[in-house]
């Protein structure tokens, strides 16, 4: 009987020490994970998330003025509304994923990001780009491609971003065409006069 106790209590010891040394060896396995993935997406550049209000009561004056339904922005306001809609769509991004730091650039119509953040609470940089479509008043940017330090993967990894092109402009106006330039993009107009009524009676 002191015998068979002693068995029993050694197979426990055994058992325990067993899956003590699998906790381990998962442990260095989660380590070593979480390690390569910090390394293959360390941030090399620190784009900012700044923004201000766009105003464009100067370039609506302008259109008036110059009686031309056509507006132009350049990087840097772009990058103002593009940095809003990243802020107004938290959300909808992975689980995990924060955007801390955003700017666009763009060659025709492939829109690149520079973005900086944290997935997991673990910091990262990526470049990734986006198809870029007018989709009635909407720019659509779907995303196709990301490149991070020590790598790249094709097909998109979040959700397509939209950002409206007559938020900030005269209700009776329709995006009729949208030309990425070397330096800025112009947006031009066409007048939906069945709004006028409408924004008359507000």
């Amino acid at each position: 009987m002191k015998e068979s106790s002693v068995s029993r209590h050694r197979s426990r010891r055994s058992r325990w020490r067993v899956l003590l040394i699998v906790l381990l060896i998962l442990l260095v396995i989660v380590t070593a994970g979480i390690t390569w993935l910090a390394w293959m997406i360390a941030p090399q550049r620190n784009p900012g998330m700044d923004y201000i209000h766009l105003d464009t009561t100067a370039k609506i004056q302008t259109m008036i003025k110059e009686k031309r339904l056509e507006i132009t922005l350049n990087q840097q306001e772009f990058n103002q509304l593009a940095r809003r809609e990243l802020m107004d769509h938290q959300e909808d991004y992975p689980a995990g994923l924060r955007i801390s730091g955003a700017d666009f650039t763009w060659e025709g119509d492939m829109i690149h990001a520079d973005l900086r953040g944290t997935y997991l609470g673990i910091p990262f940089g990526a470049l990734l780009d986006f198809d870029a479509q007018l989709q009635g008043n909407r720019l659509v940017l779907t995303h196709q491609h990301t490149t991070v330090r020590h790598g790249q993967w094709q097909g998109a990894l979040l959700q397509p971003l939209d950002i409206s092109l007559t938020k900030y402009f005269p209700a009776v106006v329709d995006v009729r065409q949208l030309e990425f330039e070397r330096d800025q993009v112009i947006i031009r107009f066409r007048l939906d006069l069945l709004k006028l009524p409408r924004l008359l009676l507000r």
